[in-house]
């Protein structure tokens, strides 16, 4: 039994039941609510369309409009019919319910139709989207934090949206995904999951695989006008070495090739790293590395691919 007080709020107990409507009981002696109890032992509520509450606190009573006790509030969430104040026998009121509930469906279908559209339509344009709390800049939970360290160093561009926004979002989006926590994370229209299980992914190397490639080197127009100075471009921590293997690789099949010092531009040595933290185990295995057409190998994974030269 769930009852209204000053420190938890008809408000409160509305928001905390998406897709139901709201019965408040509001009553001054134990008597109604005691015959409203025994009636609902032989017709119980259905829970998956109805939520109950009680409140003997007068004060309560006058700032929701109640001028007789007993009195019956029906609201819903969303509020998507008229609030009304019943002064009915237990019984009778139970009568009233299953009318006002069709009602209630039939606006609720509605709006679900319009949000579910404009999840699809965010889903269908961003590869990647998330669902957070906050924005990527400011993420206001632990878990939307999270997950966005661990994807910036992926490179990627990906959408979001901030469900503080709209809180009928939420609703929504638990329906849509069948998901009930947040961060959501979809990509190629279908949800990954919660921040948990998108960071497990990433950290067993397997997110990667995906990610769409016109998702990866958005924001690393740099390494994209190095590209356009040469169709192959050794990235290298230091001076040119012709010695080193993708040099070496290079020279033995007559391709030509120019050197790039990552060392001298932070900004790009930056992008390089991050790009591939996600796919490399350790630094070590970092340099020197390949760019060839906006793609970056290092010697064990050029070797493994040696076609892509031909």
């Amino acid at each position: 039994m769930t009852t209204i007080t000053q420190e938890y709020s008809l408000d409160a107990f509305q928001s905390s039941n998406f897709h139901k409507v709201i019965i408040t009981v509001f009553y001054h002696n134990d008597d109604y609510k005691t015959r409203l109890e025994k009636l609902l032992e032989l017709m119980p509520l259905d829970v998956e369309k109805y939520a109950l509450s009680y409140c003997n606190d007068e004060q309560i009573a006058r700032s929701h409009n109640i001028q007789y006790l007993p009195s019956v509030l029906i609201s819903s969430y969303p509020q998507l019919i008229n609030t009304q104040i019943l002064n009915l026998e237990p019984a009778q009121t139970l009568i009233q319910l299953e009318s006002i509930y069709e009602q209630f469906e039939a606006e609720f279908q509605k709006q679900q139709q319009q949000y579910f559209l404009k999840i699809e339509s965010m889903i269908k344009e961003n590869p990647i989207m998330l669902f957070i709390v906050g924005t990527p800049e400011k993420p206001m939970c632990r878990f939307t934090s999270k997950l966005i360290q661990k994807l910036q160093p992926f490179g990627v561009q990906f959408g979001f949206y901030d469900i503080e926004i709209d809180k009928l979002m939420v609703g929504y989006l638990k329906l849509y995904s069948k998901w009930q926590t947040f961060p959501q994370v979809f990509v190629n229209g279908k949800l990954v999951g919660g921040a948990d299980a998108t960071v497990e992914l990433i950290e067993q190397k397997k997110f990667s695989e995906l990610i769409p490639k016109e998702a990866f080197m958005n924001k690393t127009s740099k390494l994209e006008q190095i590209q356009l100075i040469s169709k192959y471009i050794i990235l290298i921590d230091g001076q040119p070495d012709l010695n080193c293997e993708i040099a070496r690789i290079l020279t033995e099949k007559k391709i030509p090739f120019q050197f790039y010092n990552i060392g001298m531009d932070q900004e790009v040595r930056s992008e390089v790293l991050n790009f591939l933290s996600s796919y490399i185990e350790t630094s070590k295995d970092l340099e020197p590395l390949l760019l060839f057409k906006n793609t970056i190998y290092n010697e064990i994974t050029l070797k493994k691919e040696l076609s892509i030269l031909q």
